[in-house]
C-alpha cells in the first residue's frame, strides 16, 4: 500500500504509446486514447508503467493496425482495458498466457513473462487481470486496480 501515491493513467498511457510508435514505427499502429480521461491509479507511477508498458507491448505485437485504450471508475476501482485487432487468444488459453515463461507463439519476441507480471503488480495492489476476446476482434486485457 504506497500511502499518497496518485498516477495519471492518461500521462503514463501517452509516455508509453510515444515509445511504442518509436518501438514498432514500421507497423504504423494507430493508437485510440480517447476513452482515457480522468482516470487515477493509488499506487507508484512506476508500478503502473510496468503493468500499462507490458500490456500495451503485448497488444503492438498482436495487433494488425489498431490498439485502443479506455479507463474508468466505479466504487473506489479503477477499470483499464487494453484491445487489440489482432487474432486474438483462445479461451482456454487465457490462465496459461498469464504464467510466467508461457508464449503461445514462439515466433514473436519476447519471453512470456509480461502478462504475468502484470497479474503479480496487479495482484500486490489487491486487483485482478482479466482477459477476454475484444470487440476488435483481438485481445480485451481488463485490468482492475484501486482508483485515486
Amino acid at each position: 500500500k504506497v500511502l499518497g501515491a496518485r498516477s495519471s493513467i492518461k500521462t503514463v498511457t501517452e509516455d508509453l504509446v510515444y515509445v511504442m510508435q518509436k518501438i514498432y514505427i514500421k507497423r504504423a499502429l494507430i493508437f485510440d486514447l480517447s476513452g482515457l480521461r480522468g482516470c487515477w491509479f493509488k499506487g507508484d507511477a512506476q508500478d503502473l508503467e510496468e503493468m500499462l508498458g507490458n500490456l500495451l507491448d503485448n497488444a503492438c505485437k498482436w495487433a494488425k493496425s489498431r490498439v485502443q485504450l479506455a479507463c474508468s471508475t466505479h466504487d473506489g476501482r479503477l477499470c483499464v482495458m487494453v484491445e487489440d485487432d489482432g487474432p486474438g487468444v483462445s479461451g482456454d488459453e487465457f490462465e496459461n498466457v498469464t504464467r510466467r515463461g508461457y508464449k503461445l507463439d514462439e515466433s514473436k519476441p519476447g519471453h512470456g513473462q509480461g502478462l504475468g507480471i502484470v497479474k503479480d503488480i496487479a495482484d500486490l495492489y489487491g486487483g485482478s487481470l482479466k482477459l477476454s476476446r475484444s470487440e476488435l476482434g483481438g485481445l480485451q486485457a481488463k485490468l482492475e486496480l484501486p482508483s485515486a
